[in-house]
């Protein structure tokens, strides 16, 4: 189909090409679209097509929350007469556009941050929109060299005519046009503590494989981290220290739950049922759920019948202890 042209008039058509592109790169312009098409992610593992011909626009529209996005992967079918007629069409990204796109809107204003043309039936852009990327160029893809702004909330893609001559069949080809994000390998850990039942939530410390992170950012939207196993600790003068193990999963939030427990001292007494027990001065019967004491020295009497142990336990803040009663039945051979 090439050879349709002259090489005369191609070559032309590209110097002329190549100087509007420089010129547009120092300067923003004005320019109209024939169509405006817009593709709305919805959240971080949206994808979304639509179509689109030569002399559109395509607008690609962020996510409210872009936490996990580090750019955005445009994949472009070309049609094969585009391909035939090489050069003839080209691709341009833009910085600064102005209005906001929308379907209603053709006429805009922007600067050209970066522009090429079509030589294969398919393209695909990797275009960053956070400066700490790590976006890797592969030979599949074209990684842009500019960083698009993400407070803009879009990005934005125009294909333009830029060879004279050619076919209707081009003038009205389709472009399949599909978009994604690109998300970072992390994810989000957040952290809901109930307290005791009747009161209200004591200062804790909480952290993160070892470091300390921020209680009220871990209990709020939550701390970003690597994706993988963690181990999430938290450490209170007023309650047990609690230790979790998470796995964090791609883009993600990952939530630890989790209530408080009183540091005092839990007892759990084991006994045959309606042995009588006496913990200190209060007495008790067979079976016994487990309780809180204090801190210290205290006495255990279990008394079955006529039988009784007594023993002494000192117990400590934050440690559990099972008492029980061992009874056994000995039996030996003996001689008449």
């Amino acid at each position: 189909m090439l050879g349709l042209k002259p090489v005369k008039d191609i070559s032309r058509n590209l110097i002329l090409y190549g100087a509007l592109v420089l010129l547009s790169y120092v300067h923003a312009e004005n320019f109209r679209t024939h169509a405006a098409k817009v593709i709305a992610l919805e959240d971080s593992f949206s994808k979304n097509t639509v179509q689109a011909t030569v002399n559109d626009s395509i607008a690609v529209i962020l996510p409210e929350d872009t936490t996990f996005i580090q750019g955005i992967e445009i994949n472009i079918k070309v049609p094969k007469v585009v391909a035939e007629w090489r050069d003839s069409v080209a691709w341009s990204l833009y910085s600064s556009v102005t209005p906001k796109p929308a379907e209603k809107n053709i006429d805009y204003n922007g600067v050209r941050a970066e522009t090429g043309t079509f030589d294969s039936l398919s393209l695909n852009l990797l275009v960053p929109v956070d400066k700490n990327n790590t976006i890797k160029k592969d030979v599949y893809s074209h990684l842009a060299d500019f960083v698009a702004d993400k407070r803009d909330g879009f990005i934005f893609l125009r294909f333009q005519l830029v060879m004279k001559g050619v076919s209707d069949a081009l003038l009205n080809a389709e472009f399949n046009v599909s978009a994604k994000p690109i998300l970072i390998d992390k994810g989000i850990i957040t952290l809901k503590a109930v307290s005791p039942e009747g009161t209200q939530a004591d200062p804790y410390s909480v952290f993160l494989d070892g470091k300390q992170v921020d209680s009220k950012a871990m209990a709020g939207k939550g701390i970003l981290t690597d994706t993988g196993n963690h181990n999430v600790s938290i450490v209170s003068d007023s309650y047990r220290n609690e230790l979790r193990t998470v796995t964090v999963e791609k883009a993600k939030t990952t939530e630890v739950n989790l209530s408080f427990r009183d540091i005092k001292p839990i007892v759990r007494l084991a006994a045959p049922e309606k042995t009588r027990i006496f913990f200190d001065d209060d007495e008790y019967t067979a079976p016994v759920e487990p309780f809180h004491t204090t801190q210290g020295d205290h006495t255990v009497k279990f008394m079955v019948g006529d039988y009784e142990i007594v023993r002494s336990v000192t117990v400590s803040n934050g440690r559990s202890y099972n008492i029980a009663i061992s009874m056994e039945a000995l039996v030996n051979e003996v001689e008449d």
